[in-house]
């Protein structure tokens, strides 16, 4: 199970008691309950508690949304600091995932740990202005 809740495993047209949310996004009872203290939208405030599936994948989708750090041009993902961070000496190496994406690899200048980015192919030229780019022949799965 993922941190994020998908919120396309909800049905708009639905609605849903906090146990039935929880069962249906695979978290717990007391997350939804959570999520109504923050803001979720409910439509009724005494028992039975009910929560219109439209509100509640909106909510999610807002929550997602606002969880993402966009990342610089020259940035990429620090595993251990879990934000971006500039490549010691910019030197990362390119590892092909898929014909039409790259994986960029670096070491964090500020802690040392291994810091990543996922690239289309078709930007590899504007990376390559950026970064000192190697390229490796295997697959980073």
């Amino acid at each position: 199970m993922g941190k994020r809740a998908n919120p396309m495993r909800i049905k708009a047209v639905l609605v849903y008691t906090p146990e039935e949310a929880a069962k249906a996004l695979g978290k717990s009872t007391a997350t939804i309950r959570n999520w109504i203290k923050d803001g979720l939208p409910v439509m009724s405030s005494r028992k039975p508690m009910l929560i219109s599936g439209l509100a509640l994948r909106k909510y999610i989708q807002e929550k997602n949304k606002a969880a993402k750090q966009p990342l610089e041009p020259d940035e990429l993902t620090c595993l251990c600091c879990r934000a971006g961070r500039k490549p010691e000496g910019m030197r990362v190496s390119m590892v092909p995932l898929t014909t039409k994406t790259s994986l960029l690899r670096g070491t964090c200048a500020r802690c040392g740990a291994t810091a990543t980015r996922i690239i289309a192919t078709r930007d590899i030229p504007k990376f390559a202005e950026t970064f000192h780019l190697t390229k490796s022949a295997k697959s980073a799965a």
